[in-house]
């Protein structure tokens, strides 16, 4: 007898065998179950623009810096251009007037030490300063004169430029001369208590 017979378990197939795919739908059999799960989603990159308030704040300061160094860089060489200018009429003096002109030398140099003073000490520069005033007043602006202003060779700026043939060591006052106006405190540098003046290169001239 070829008919199934229910009450002939041998003739049902185990529940065991089926094969595993017939409980899924139809639409997932022969397809990898993994397949089925959601991808994970990476964060998106920080990008570098607009940047963090940090650095915004970073970026200030450093702009700040640099424009405060930089108008205080200008200013000083501004407070300072005069001494340039001077240390140039001390070269052109030193090469346009003869070694056998010494008053005139030295009447040269006297002018410009008070023109240099003025431009560096302006209103506060006393134009009657003279003789050994003026000498110590040389040195008490400048340190590194060592006192060769009123104890050294510059104390034949006091009559030299009267004399005809004043002697004097020319190298040495050059030397002298181009250091104080390179190294003297102006008024920028230091407070101080001479009488205010005003004065004019013209009237330094006929002070020298």
């Amino acid at each position: 007898m070829n008919s199934l017979d229910p009450s002939n378990s041998n003739s049902l197939p185990a529940a065991n065998s089926l094969p595993a795919t017939a409980n899924l739908p139809t639409a997932m059999q022969g397809q990898d179950p993994l397949a089925q799960l959601q991808d994970i989603h990476v964060p998106a990159e920080i990008g570098i623009w607009p940047p963090a308030w940090g650095w915004w704040l970073l970026a200030i300061l450093i702009i700040s810096t640099i424009s405060v160094l930089v108008f205080l860089i200008r200013r000083n060489q501004s407070r300072n251009a005069y001494r340039k200018l001077a240390l140039a009429e001390l070269t052109k003096c030193e090469a346009g007037i003869d070694k056998s002109q010494s008053s005139e030398y030295l009447q040269t140099i006297s002018i410009l030490l008070r023109r240099t003073s003025i431009s560096g000490f302006g209103e506060h520069f006393n134009l009657s300063l003279k003789g050994e005033d003026w000498l110590q007043w040389l040195d008490a602006q400048c340190k590194d004169s060592n006192s060769q202003f009123t104890q050294g060779v510059g104390r034949v700026l006091l009559t030299g430029p009267y004399q005809k043939s004043p002697e004097f060591n020319r190298t040495e006052l050059h030397e002298l001369v181009a250091q104080w106006i390179k190294k003297h405190r102006n008024q920028w540098q230091r407070k101080t208590t001479s009488a205010p003046a005003q004065v004019t290169p013209k009237e330094a001239a006929q002070h020298a």
